[in-house]
């Protein structure tokens, strides 16, 4: 028996197929994508939807042949031809839940995936009730039962790869034109089989108190659909749910990976910082392989110098050329950090060897010594380097670091431009060095400083000519501290501006104070800092420290290093200039100890020279002291300059420079420097011809151009 199928039906039955497939593809993703009880959700649902699907194109396929009688169907078997559906497609989506598909795993689970499709497929046709018994064509059952197995193992295959593990999700059309080809691959087997089919003649039973074939497909249809494109429009919705937490997932990781970039990278050189530099030093020392390293603290010298003068943008800019310098002055298996303004650290991993360590520390040094271009100009800056060696010099990161930077700061003393392995008596010099800035801080802020005044005499007559203002220090912890080792610190400290500040200002309100009160002028000298020079706003301070205090500018003398005016000496020229245009008197500090040169003396702006002590100590016995001082008088009066000595002690040494018409000293043969206090009763004793001041006499040569 045979019979023609309505066109409509079979397009419709197609169409089941292509929604089931579609849903199956769609499922499939949902079910590798989620984890736990949420997958085992999805392969149920999954796998109910699915099944139904297929169960359901079964019977519309077997609706589209056009039967002589309306046949009945026995609802059991109708009932296990469901779950042969269900379990089959189950059986799928558990195959491409986990795992790689290999050859041997898609080959087992499309023939038994294959093999439940035909179950399912032949107890349907069983459920139809007849009087015969159905019989098949041999060759066209083992070829709808190959068809089965090759759809299934096709359905695996594209379910497999288009939905991968990761966030990456195919295209739609992709999943809509698999679904079509896994739809024909069904449609395919179901007619193959329907068409393998022998029924009996007459022997078709009418439907009695079963299920009308129109009833079943009708029903079928609509519920089968209805799950299919439920299931569908919750996987879609959930799909585009995972999409979204996809997207603020990824926002999440890259939020996290920059958080991560910004606590572990400092922010101006994009090195690592100090934190993932102890992660690292962490990491080796942990390591039972690891014999040795090394660990280097890098500073540039007068860093703050730069930042005052200059400005801080060009201050930045030289320590991301720093940076770069020292990152390929370094091997890739090193690391360098950042960790301070101007300190760097670098942890050389595979230091064999002391001299090994030597090696890279005079490469650090040499490669920052060479000059920077930034923008139109150049800066010139020397490094101090200090080294620590694993296990030699310590066992945990804090020692290492620390004796690092104990070492650094014995690299500084030993006058810069150098490197230094760490010696175990430089802790006490970082202690001690730490100790005085921290008890300097609070020295500034609780008045803790002092000024002491020093006479200055005027050689021909031994009147009071002024006073040089002199910082004193009087702890309550550390006693008294040198002013040799205050000045160091608070320039490395950048506390020098504020600490210098305050002496211009107490020494020029002192001599205010002193005109007022005996109604004589006191002329007052007040040495300043290269760092005080360098500072962009350093005029502006002494015009507010003078209109603060009411001195007469022409009362003030700045006095300045050689040291301080060579470098920089474009900058310091157009200052000096500004400041003689005040009427303040300036004078070279110290001179002959410096570096400087009679071509750049004659540059600046100059009332005085200082012949520093260290010369004047020996000049009565030493010829070649005394051939310097009178070298040093001489070019001072060849250049219409004054002269200062310092340090005289005795007549002998007052003799020597009453002969060659120095114009001033100072020295223990006056007086010491005394407090202000002190100072008032000294001069209340001195006879009345050497009390009254001598104003500073100016230079009659005219102020150099810039």
């Amino acid at each position: 028996m045979s019979a023609p199928y309505n066109l409509a039906l079979v397009a419709l039955s197609f169409g089941i197929a292509a929604i089931a497939s579609l849903t199956a593809l769609d499922l499939a993703g949902r079910v590798r994508a989620g984890s736990g009880i949420v997958s085992h959700a999805w392969l149920a649902g999954g796998a109910f939807a699915m099944g139904t699907g297929i169960w359901a194109m079964h019977f519309i396929g077997m609706l589209a042949m056009n039967m002589t009688a309306n046949l009945a169907y026995g609802i059991p078997l109708t009932a296990l031809s469901l779950m042969a559906a269900i379990l089959a497609s189950a059986l799928a989506l558990a195959i491409v839940q986990t795992g790689r598909l290999r050859r041997r795993r898609l080959g087992i689970g499309a023939l038994v995936m294959g093999l439940g499709i035909c179950l399912m497929h032949y107890v349907g046709m069983e459920a139809m009730e007849t009087q015969g018994t159905l019989r098949y064509r041999p060759g066209l059952f083992m070829l709808s039962v190959g068809i089965a197995v090759s759809a299934s193992a096709l359905a695996l295959w594209l379910a497999f790869h288009l939905n991968p593990t990761n966030d990456r999700r195919a295209p739609f059309w992709q999943k809509g034109l698999a679904a079509l080809i896994m739809a024909l691959g069904i449609s395919g087997m179901h007619y193959t089989g329907m068409a393998a089919a022998l029924y009996p003649e007459g022997g078709m039973q009418p439907a009695t108190d079963g299920l009308s074939t129109y009833q079943l497909a009708i029903t079928v249809a609509l519920i089968s659909t209805c799950i299919m494109l439920s299931a569908l429009l919750i996987s879609l919705f959930d799909a585009h749910l995972s999409s979204r937490n996809a997207r603020l997932a990824a926002s999440l990781r890259e939020a996290n990976r920059e958080l991560k970039g910004m606590v572990y990278r400092d922010a101006l050189t994009q090195l690592p910082n100090r934190l993932l530099l102890e992660e690292r030093l962490d990491g080796l020392l942990s390591d039972a392989r690891r014999t040795t390293f090394a660990v280097f603290f890098v500073d540039l010298d007068r860093f703050k110098h730069v930042n005052d003068s200059l400005g801080h943008h060009v201050g930045d800019e030289l320590i991301q050329h720093a940076a770069a310098r020292l990152q390929a002055a370094v091997r890739e298996t090193d690391t360098v950090a950042r960790v301070g303004g101007d300190e760097f650290m670098v942890l050389m991993e595979s230091a064999a060897a002391h001299d090994d360590a030597a090696a890279l520390a005079r490469r650090l040094v040499s490669t920052l010594d060479k000059p920077f271009q930034i923008g139109n100009g150049v800066v010139k800056v020397s490094t101090s380097v200090g080294v620590s060696l694993y296990p030699e010099h310590g066992r945990d990161k804090h020692e290492l670091m620390v004796h690092a930077d104990a070492a650094m700061y014995g690299a500084k003393q030993k006058g810069r431009n150098t490197f230094q392995f760490y010696e175990p008596d430089m802790t006490l010099h970082e202690e001690r060095r730490v100790q005085l800035e921290r008890r300097l801080r609070l020295a500034i802020e609780h008045d803790g400083l002092s000024l002491a005044y020093q006479p200055k005499v005027h050689v021909e007559t031994g009147r009071i000519t002024g006073v040089e203002a002199l910082l004193r220090w009087q702890d309550a912890e550390l006693g008294t501290v040198a002013p040799d080792e205050v000045i160091p610190l608070a320039e490395d400290s950048g506390l020098i501006l504020p600490i210098g500040e305050w002496v211009l200002y107490t020494a020029c309100r002192y001599a205010r104070e002193w005109e007022r009160d005996t109604g004589h002028p006191l002329a007052m000298a007040v040495n300043i800092s290269a760092v005080q020079l360098n500072s962009r706003h350093f005029v502006d301070t002494i015009k507010r420290v003078l209109a603060d205090s009411g001195l007469a500018p022409h009362y003030l003398e700045l006095e300045l290093t050689e040291s301080a005016l060579i470098q920089n000496p474009d900058h310091a020229l157009e200052v000096l200039n500004e400041l003689r245009a005040l009427g303040v008197a300036l004078s070279i500090d110290d001179f002959g100890t410096g570096y400087s040169n009679l071509a750049q003396l004659r540059r600046f702006p100059i009332d005085r020279l200082k012949i520093d002590r260290t010369f004047m100590s020996e000049a009565v016995t030493s010829l070649q002291d005394a051939a310097i001082v009178k070298a040093v008088v001489a070019m001072a009066q060849s250049l219409d300059l004054q002269v200062v000595a310092e340090g005289i002690e005795n007549e002998d040494q007052l003799q020597l420079i009453r002969q060659l018409q120095s114009h001033e000293y100072q020295g223990y043969l006056c007086s010491k420097a005394l407090s202000g206090h002190e100072l008032k009763r000294f001069m209340a004793e001195r006879p009345s011809a050497e009390r009254g001041s001598v104003l500073p006499t100016r230079s009659a040569r005219p102020t150099p151009a810039p």
